[in-house]
């Protein structure tokens, strides 16, 4: 079993990511001019986009769902401090503001009593290297959005280019990041309250 979260990455978001991998090859496959470099560029500009809506859409989701399972447990079926402890929980998140950062992530899912990341390598020694790669893709969103071109070639020099490959990476970590969240917060949850594990 797994979160709604999950389920929700793996279904409605997965198929709004791919969509925009659908358009991307839509441009590729268009012969000149319409499939010249510039529109594939900003097809891609597109997935990166999505890709970053719907794993920051994922992480506030998997949270939200946390906080309901954290509140309801703790509270033993008293309503008021259920609602005191569900709105502790979410207040003033990352996660509600910005990107789904390295930062935004480890500090928003501290309140459940573990330290993120740590848990997340003891879990997976792969994720050693997720918050440095989180940290590229996020910087690349943000020099697409705000046309940063500067700071474009600068990750291109560090071989981070707006380009297939790239993206297709990022999407695989994303998509590995979320299952191993997924894990990770339910037995957090459960160790720390004493409890099976959620889902």
């Amino acid at each position: 079993m797994t979160s709604v979260a999950l389920a929700d990455w793996n279904a409605k978001r997965a198929a709004s990511i791919d969509l925009a991998w659908q358009m991307h090859s839509m441009q590729v496959a268009a012969p000149s001019p319409a499939g010249s470099g510039w529109e594939v560029e900003q097809a891609l500009a597109v997935v990166l986009q999505r890709m970053a809506t719907e794993f920051q859409g994922f992480c506030r989701a998997l949270h939200d769902e946390a906080s309901e399972f954290f509140a309801s447990t703790a509270a033993q079926g008293n309503l008021d401090l259920e609602s005191t402890l569900r709105k502790l929980l979410t207040r003033a998140r990352g996660l509600d503001s910005g990107n789904a950062q390295s930062k935004s992530i480890s500090q928003d899912y501290s309140r459940f009593g573990f330290i993120f990341w740590q848990a997340m390598q003891v879990a997976d020694g792969r994720a050693g290297a997720w918050p440095e790669e989180l940290a590229k893709f996020n910087e690349m969103r943000n020099a697409v959005a705000h046309d940063d071109t500067a700071k474009m070639y600068s990750l291109n020099s560090k071989g981070y280019a707006l380009d297939a490959p790239t993206l297709q990476n990022w999407h695989t970590m994303l998509d590995d990041i979320a299952t191993l969240m997924d894990d990770v917060v339910s037995l957090s949850l459960s160790a720390l309250l004493g409890v099976s594990r959620p889902w």
